[in-house]
């Protein structure tokens, strides 16, 4: 499949799904000779200030994003562009990462979740649907395999 867009970005999280998503868009990306750009938002509680040093989840941040680069290497993408975000919530810092580098197109990986007998998003991947300006695509990991005991 090959991406109509120049300048790509995918959040990540660290979460298997998440680095499959990113993976898939390496691949993507390479054979569209697309711009990839990965995002990690470290969620900085309201009782902070965005500046104070969190060196846990900041020490976190720098492991997701050299898991991210290690995939890009993997799948022979070169010219990654990685970095973390301070924000008070991942979806809004996403929305206007993308905006403020100009992307043509998120990539979001979300989870198989089931609320209530339907499908769910998340606030973050809800939140980048309704509100981002350029194109979104979501990459939803498949639904367990259902368990059928046997006789």
């Amino acid at each position: 499949m090959r991406l109509d867009a120049k300048r790509l970005l995918v959040p990540v999280n660290g979460k298997p799904y998440s680095e499959r998503t990113f993976r898939w868009a390496c691949q993507m990306a390479r054979e569209s000779k697309t711009e990839l750009h990965a995002v990690y938002v470290i969620e900085v509680p309201l009782e902070l200030s965005l500046e104070s040093e969190i060196s846990e989840d900041i020490n976190k941040g720098e492991e997701i994003l050299a898991r991210i680069e290690a995939i890009a290497s993997e799948e022979k993408y070169k010219g990654l562009q990685a970095r973390f975000l301070r924000a008070r919530q991942a979806g809004p810092a996403v929305v206007l990462e993308s905006e403020d580098r100009f992307m043509d197109l998120l990539i979001v990986g979300v989870p198989y979740n089931r609320r209530f007998g339907s499908c769910t998003l998340g606030t973050t991947a809800s939140y980048i649907f309704h509100n981002a300006s350029c194109q979104v695509m979501f990459w939803r990991e498949k639904a367990p395999s259902p368990f059928f005991p046997r006789d």
